[in-house]
Formats: structure tokens, sequence, C-alpha cells
């Protein structure tokens, strides 16, 4: 009897065997589930090309050669907009009004205190009168005449200020109606019914007639008006030539330059442009030499792929680590415009993957999912 308690193991520690694994499920049910990894992000990634021969492609966007930028030139509510977008509109048509009533009652105001001066103006005037005659018959001495003088003269103004307060409110009720200033299309809508409209601020957009292509070119390829290009468009080729050129360089060094486009092109659409070589007439043989080599070894990478920075020829972009999905911030020296992509003197080597779309809204760090961007600029 006692040989077999001795052997006999107890109680307790019998418990605490068959309670352990219990004990561990609670431990581990209490211990913080692992955080879901993040889902990558579809990104389109392009890679820098190297640089090479300029094929002098560019791409425009048609816009009408007529159009109206239209704006309340008064403040208030906008009351009715009687246009949406791609209506057609004609000269002098009503397109959109303020409410009038705060204007009409300015405008009541400043009849009523043009009257009051104009009656003051008018008792003053006979007052003079009648101390000139006063005087004539030695009944009134000269300083009561003064000031009858003076009286008028204040009197006068007052009428005169009046009267421009009166015409000014005037001018502000007719312009509290806004009209079209040119037959057209409804391009823009940014008005609406309710909305507190400022002066100058943008309200309606009307495209009138005739067409034109804007596109922006680099410095180096100078163009003059009346200069022949050549357009394409799935029509095929058409002849252009150039209309005007801007006299000033935009962000990155790059000029508009509007050129002729046929009629039947629709606004906002798309077209590339081939300058002749004589577009480049304006580049020296010297100075083209002593860059052929850096330009040509500069990478270039679309232009949208390029974040840029308030310091002119500087921007960032988003590339691709040695993982291929982890993202990186990269800062580059810009170089010259090529049609739509541009190159990259400094930060970035050729065939490095680059993010296209949507860069502004993908954070360094992020994980992504490449796909290949169609629209591959070729060099």
């Amino acid at each position: 009897m006692n040989n077999r308690s001795e052997h006999q193991a107890p109680r307790g520690a019998i418990l605490a065997l068959a309670l352990w694994p219990v004990l561990g499920l609670v431990a581990c049910s209490n211990r913080p589930a692992p955080a879901a990894p993040e889902a990558a992000r579809p990104a389109f990634v392009t890679p820098a090309r190297a640089g090479g021969a300029d094929t002098l492609g560019y791409i425009g966007e048609v816009r009408a050669a007529h159009r109206a930028e239209l704006a309340f030139a008064v403040a208030g509510r906008v009351a009715s907009v009687a246009v949406d977008v791609g209506d057609r509109v004609q000269a002098g048509q009503v397109l959109a009004a303020l409410d009038a009533q705060p204007l009409k009652s300015q405008l009541a105001a400043a009849q009523a205190e043009l009257a009051r001066s104009e009656a003051l103006l008018a008792e003053a005037r006979r007052r003079v009168e009648r101390i000139g005659r006063a005087q004539a018959a030695g009944a009134t001495s000269g300083g009561e005449a003064s000031g009858a003088q003076a009286e008028l003269a204040a009197a006068e103004a007052a009428q005169r200020a009046a009267s421009a307060q009166r015409d000014a409110a005037l001018w502000s009720l007719e312009h509290a109606t806004l009209r079209a200033p040119l037959s057209g299309v409804v391009a823009r809508r940014l008005a609406e019914p309710g909305q507190a409209a400022g002066p100058g601020a943008p309200a309606l957009t009307i495209d009138g007639a005739g067409r034109e292509l804007s596109l922006l070119l680099p410095a180096s390829a100078t163009l003059k008006p009346g200069q022949a290009v050549t357009l394409r468009h799935a029509d095929g080729e058409v002849p252009s030539r150039v209309l005007r050129v801007a006299g000033r360089l935009e962000a990155a060094g790059v000029r508009r330059v509007f050129l002729t486009v046929p009629d039947h092109a629709s606004v906002g659409s798309t077209w590339s442009v081939s300058l002749s070589p004589a577009s480049n007439a304006a580049s020296t043989a010297a100075s083209t030499a002593a860059s052929a080599t850096a330009a040509d070894a500069a990478p270039r990478v679309p232009l949208r792929a390029v974040l840029p920075d308030a310091q002119s020829g500087s921007g960032r972009v988003l590339r691709l680590a040695r993982d291929g999905r982890t993202v990186e911030q990269v800062a580059v020296k810009l170089g010259a415009l090529h049609g739509d992509a541009i190159e990259i003197t400094a930060g970035l080597a050729a065939g490095d993957q680059v993010i296209v779309a949507g860069a502004a809204g993908i954070r360094p760090g992020s994980i992504v999912q490449p796909v290949a961007y169609r629209g591959e600029v070729k060099s």
C-alpha cells in the first residue's frame, strides 16, 4: 500500500499537466493578431529611355481660336444660370444673372441722395441770386456774399458726387446680368445658383468660331509666324503653319506656340506635330556639336512622371527599388523637353523603372504592383 503511494504522482502535478495545453491556448488567444500586409497598389511604370536623335515630334491640344472667359464684374449671389456645357449660344444672349435686389436698393439710395443734393444745390443758387440783388442795392455786406458763394460751391460738389454714385449703381445693376459676347458653344460652367460670385471669378467659358493648336516647344526649336509644319491625326497628315509664338518662356524653359488646324477639329483633341528640319536652324553647328554627347546620354521619361519642384529645372520622380516593388523618391535635374518626354540630366539612369501615372498619390516606401505603361515614349 505504501509502495503504490510512493510511485503515484501528486494530484496537483497531474492536474497542471492536463491543463497546460488549455492554458497555452488561452495565452495565445490573448496575443494581438498580426497586422495584415498592405495590399500592393497597381501603378503604371516605364523605363527611363536612353536619349537619341530628336524626332521633332510633339503633341498639341486643339482650342477655340475665338473664346471668352466670362466673369461677373460685381459681387453677389448667383440667382440663375440659363445655359449648360455644350449649349450653343448667340452673341448678346443672357447666360446667368445675380440676385438684383441688393443692387436695386443701392440704386434707389443713390437716386435719393442725388435728388437731395440737387434740391440743396437749387436752394444755394437762389440764395446767391438774392444776396446778389441785395448787394447791388447796398443792403448787404460782401462777407455774406462770399459765404453764399462757398455754400454754392459745396452744393455743386455734393451734387456731382451723388450723380457719380447713381451712375455706379446703375452700372452695377446692368452688370449683374452676364451676356454672351460672341456666338459659340458653352465649354465650361463654373457658376451655380445660390453660389456667391466675386468680381472676376470665372463663371462660364464660351468657345467661338475657329480652331487652333496649342503646344509647348523647347526654346531651342524656334519657329516664326507663317512657317510650315505638318500635323498628324487619325485622318492622316495635314499641312499647317505657325500662327503666333509666345514672347516669353514658361516653366522648364518651354515656349507656347499656336498653329493652324482644320475647322472640323474637336476642341480638346490632340494632334501630333512634325516640324521641318529648318525648325532647328536657330541652333548653331558649334552649340549642337558641343551638346550632342550630353543630350544623347541623358535618359528621357514621360513628362507626366515628373513632380516639379518650386526651383526651376529640378523635380522628383518615383522609382522602383531593386526589388521591383518598393517605391523610392529620387531628386532629378531636368533637361530639354522632347514632345511629351523630358530629359533627366541627373538622378536617373537609363533603364530605371519610374512611376508614370498616379505618382502624386503614392508615398515613398509603398509597395506597388507594377503595370507596364502602354504609352511609352520612344526616343
